[in-house]
């Protein structure tokens, strides 16, 4: 059962990411762009990366490349 959660978990991340991650027409949800701003939620944000690649590499390495994403869009985007 484990493993099926990890594939499911990584095929949702590997569709976002390839969706919403990579294009810059499609835009992340307000919501989320209004919590990174918070220093708070970066800082879970990042520990969920961490906890997720301790769970499973690849759902560790997808949830990192949205982090690193959005972070990168929200920064690009703002400035």
């Amino acid at each position: 059962m484990e493993e099926y959660i990890q594939k499911v978990l990584t095929i949702l991340l590997l569709l976002w990411n390839w969706l919403v991650g990579t294009r810059l027409e499609t835009p992340y949800p307000d919501l989320l762009v209004e919590i990174y701003d918070l220093p708070l939620t970066r800082i879970f944000l990042l520990g969920l990366v961490i906890l997720s690649g301790v769970w499973c590499e690849s759902v560790g390495l997808m949830l990192g490349f949205a982090f690193v994403c959005l972070g990168a869009d929200v920064i690009f985007l703002t400035s």
